[in-house]
C-alpha cells in the first residue's frame, strides 16, 4: 500500500508555534487521532504509531504539549520528570490542544479529517481525557494511563476526575494494574464516574502490568502481551466509531 509522506508542520496560537507531525492514509478518513505522548512528547515512537494508523486507514496528528521546548530528555533523571510535571501549565496546553482540534476539523492538515479522537500516554493521557470534556471537536476517547488525580497548583486548578462529568463520548481507558501514579480505587472511580451517566465505556486493567507498559522504547516497563491486547481494543474501539 502507497500511503502519503507523513510531514511537519505547524499551528500558530498565541504567539507561538506548536509542532505538529501529521499522517494520513490514502483516502480520507472517516476517523482522525490527535495523538498525545508522554513527557517526552513527539517521540519517534508517537510517529511509528501514527504511521501504523495510517494502514489501518485512521489519520493521525501529533501535536507537541511543549510548543517544541523545554522537553525532557529521554533519560532525565526522575527528579528532573518531576519538576517538569510541576512547571507544566494545564491551561496554556488545554487551549493549545483545542486550537489544534479546530484546526484539524477545519481541514488545516491537508484535508478532511473525519470525527476526531484524542488519544493519550501518560500526560497525553491526561490531555485526551480534558479535551474530551472540554471540546465539542472530540468524538472519542483513548486514555493509556493517564493521570486522575495529583496536588493541585495554579498551574493545574482543575483535576481530570473532576471534569469526567463534562465527558459524553465513547471512552477507552488502559491503566496498569501496578502502578505508583494511579491507584486503582481512582481508576475504578473514573469507570464509575462514566457508568453512572451512561456514557459508553470501556476502562480496563492490565494485570502484571505496570505504568508504560505499551511503550517498547522503554524496556523496563513494556509488556508486549499487555501492548498487543491494548493495541487490538484501540483499533476495534476506532473502528467501531467508523461504523457508528
Amino acid at each position: 500500500m502507497n500511503l502519503p509522506t507523513p510531514f511537519r508542520t505547524q499551528v500558530n496560537f498565541e504567539g507561538a508555534r506548536i509542532p505538529v507531525f501529521v499522517a494520513r492514509p490514502a483516502m480520507p478518513p472517516r476517523v482522525t487521532v490527535v495523538m498525545l505522548g508522554a513527557i517526552w512528547s513527539v517521540t519517534a515512537h508517537i510517529e511509528d504509531l501514527c504511521v501504523k494508523l495510517t494502514a489501518e486507514g485512521f489519520g493521525a496528528i501529533a501535536p507537541c504539549p511543549f510548543r517544541g521546548e523545554n522537553i525532557p530528555a529521554r533519560d532525565a533523571p526522575p527528579e528532573v520528570l518531576q519538576q517538569t510535571f510541576l512547571d507544566f501549565d494545564d491551561r496554556r496546553c488545554v487551549r493549545d490542544l483545542r486550537a489544534v482540534l479546530r484546526a484539524a476539523h477545519d481541514g488545516r492538515f491537508g484535508g478532511e479529517a473525519g470525527a476526531l479522537v484524542t488519544w493519550g500516554f501518560c500526560l497525553g493521557g491526561r490531555f485526551a481525557h480534558l479535551l474530551g470534556a472540554v471540546s465539542e471537536h472530540v468524538s472519542g476517547v483513548v486514555n493509556f494511563y493517564g493521570r486522575q488525580r495529583f496536588a493541585r497548583q495554579p498551574n493545574k486548578p482543575f483535576l481530570p476526575i473532576e471534569l469526567t462529568g463534562l465527558i459524553e463520548v465513547p471512552y477507552l481507558g488502559h491503566f496498569a494494574e501496578f502502578d505508583a501514579l494511579i491507584p486503582l480505587d481512582d481508576v475504578a472511580e473514573l469507570r464509575d464516574a462514566l457508568a453512572e451517566r451512561g456514557v459508553p465505556q470501556q476502562v480496563h486493567v492490565y494485570p502484571g502490568a505496570v505504568h508504560s507498559f505499551f511503550d517498547p522504547t522503554r524496556p523496563a516497563d513494556h509488556d508486549p502481551r499487555a501492548a498487543a491486547q491494548a493495541w487490538s481494543r484501540t483499533l476495534d474501539f476506532l473502528n467501531d466509531l467508523v461504523r457508528a
